[in-house]
């Protein structure tokens, strides 16, 4: 018998030909090559979260999901601020001080775009809508920039409307005679959806609700997709990819989202051609698929990718926003009276809702910026990959090739935020704001070194959920998320109606605490308890 042949004589005990074990050594030698490359620290940089004796650093991910903020607070103390490196779950990243913000924000060398992409994986079929407008050129970013801030003062008035009927809609149940509980994540992301759907997709598609139910579940199943392969080193990823259910469902749910949105475009195609032939001009409807296709003119894009990538943004950046907020409030009830009082004074001194409605409702500001500041999105914000060796100016270097981040542990330091740093104060940003020269460095949407729930400077950072504060797309140098703008004015909206026309409690402990250290990930299965109330003015 040939020595290669493998011997399944049962008197026999089962042997292997040399050939075959010499076969498998080399395809274990190779794999294990591979995994070496792919999963290599960086050089000079001091590594904190592997321990000896760990070959792989499967680990050493672990560590960062369950205990990200120990091990940076860990690290920066051992090194005296210096930079160091860990194993993050997308791989090694260096670890920058949060002083070195303000000089790497605007460098050119230091690209959010490929941050991005070794994040989310956007070259896998069914993860494309996270790579929709991570282009400084593309048509995503420009009319987001453009058309959605300008609009912001003429859609309040229709977003309160729109509320109005969510709640409606969602809490149909809840009466005025008894406490009713209520199961709050799913709400609360089905309320960020249909308010970002009123403005993205326009009617009628923005109560279409096989697009609410697939908007919201591909942004959950497309989040644990790229969590998933990012498990793997990337010479593997084609073939987990190839075997993994999950994303040839993420690939039908696209195929789904081109059902529904294609077909309403292609409508106002043909409304336009023939006003324009009857001589009259054409209506534009004010949301995001007129304001893509006039940037496009004869630009290719993809609508469908773009739209779905508009809609995980804001549902996990909204409703993340409202149930920290809602839940903050809730286990501090103090300030709600405040809250109500700010919010009626404003609609009825402006009798209804104005352009400066909002921005007038200075303590909410300053509540929601501190629910960002304790519910802070991720263990990492201003997520770069080194194009070009840069020398910071305390003499680090940074090859091309390495990824860089600043922590956000920080925004809880005592050494700034005070002893109280720990605790939720909603008027802590109200307050700085009263002093001299501060009136608007510490408004919800600014960006600062100390407060990085929107990154800061120019870097777009309307911020997803995965173990790094990231962002759908820079323009035309990063800029500083323009989505943070409409993000303010939804979530005060929908807070104003969740106050006035509800009272909200808690039975037993409040679900303050994160399922995951490096993000925060609240309880999807966490209640809150609700009841009406008559509200003081009409909304």
């Amino acid at each position: 018998m040939p020595a290669y042949t493998v011997l399944f004589d049962s008197a026999q005990p089962f042997q292997v030909g040399t050939p075959y074990l010499f076969g498998a050594a080399i395809v274990l030698a190779t794999l294990l090559w591979h995994w070496a490359q792919d999963e290599r620290p960086y050089p000079g940089f001091p590594l904190i979260n592997k321990q000896k004796g760990e070959w792989l650093n499967t680990k050493s991910k672990e560590r960062m999901t369950t205990h990200a903020n120990e091990i940076l607070k860990d690290g920066f103390t051992k090194y005296n601020g210096k930079p160091f490196q860990v194993f993050s779950d997308v791989g090694p990243m260096i670890v920058l001080s949060p002083e070195m913000a303000q000089e790497i924000r605007n460098d050119d060398r230091l690209s959010f775009m490929l941050a991005v992409e070794r994040v989310f994986l956007p070259m896998f079929k069914g993860l494309e809508p996270f790579g929709a407008g991570i282009s400084e050129h593309d048509v995503f970013v420009r009319s987001i920039r453009q058309n959605l801030t300008q609009s912001l003062g003429s859609i309040t008035e229709s977003l309160s409307e729109e509320t109005s009927y969510i709640l409606n809609l969602l809490l149909p149940d809840v009466t005025a005679n008894e406490w009713r509980s209520v199961t709050w994540v799913p709400v609360a992301a089905k309320i960020a959806a249909r308010l970002s759907a009123k403005v993205f997709l326009g009617e009628p598609l923005c109560r279409n609700e096989e697009w609410l139910t697939l908007s919201i579940t591909y942004t959950a199943d497309g989040f644990q997709a790229a969590r998933t392969l990012r498990r793997w080193p990337p010479f593997l990823r084609r073939l987990v990819h190839a075997v993994s259910p999950e994303f040839g469902q993420l690939q039908r749910k696209i195929v789904d989202a081109r059902r529904i949105i294609e077909p309403e475009v292609a409508q106002r195609k043909r409304a336009r051609r023939d006003e324009l032939r009857a001589g009259g001009k054409p209506h534009k409807p004010a949301d995001a698929i007129e304001w893509m296709d006039e940037h496009a003119k004869d630009e290719p894009y993809d609508i469908t990718l773009a739209q779905m990538a508009l809609a995980f943004a804001a549902i996990h950046t909204t409703s993340g926003m409202i149930t920290s907020l809602l839940w903050e409030l809730t286990a501090n009830p103090a300030f709600i009276d405040d809250l109500r009082k700010e919010i009626v004074d404003v609609i009825a001194e402006d009798g209804g809702w104005k352009k400066t409605s909002l921005y007038k409702m200075r303590l909410l500001d300053s509540c929601m910026k501190e629910a960002q500041r304790m519910h802070v999105i991720g263990a990492f914000s201003m997520t770069r990959r080194v194009t070009a060796p840069v020398t910071l100016s305390d003499g680090t270097h940074l090859a091309a090739g390495t990824h860089v981040a600043i922590p956000t542990w920080h925004m809880k330091d005592p050494d700034f935020y005070g002893p109280d740093a720990a605790r939720f104060d909603g008027r802590r940003f109200l307050d700085r704001r009263e002093q001299p020269g501060s009136e608007h460095r510490w408004q919800f949407v600014t960006t600062s070194p100390e407060h990085l729930g929107f990154g800061h400077g120019e870097q777009f950072s309307l911020s997803l959920s995965l173990s790094l504060s990231l962002s759908l797309s820079p323009s035309p140098r990063q800029h500083a998320c323009p989505g943070r703008f409409f993000a303010s004015n939804e979530i005060k909206i929908a807070m104003a109606h969740l106050l006035l026309k509800y009272d909200w409690k808690f039975e037993g402990e409040p679900p303050l605490k994160s399922l995951r250290d490096s993000e925060w990930m609240p309880d999807p299965e966490a209640k809150i308890w609700v009841r009406k109330r008559e509200p003081e003015i009409e909304l």
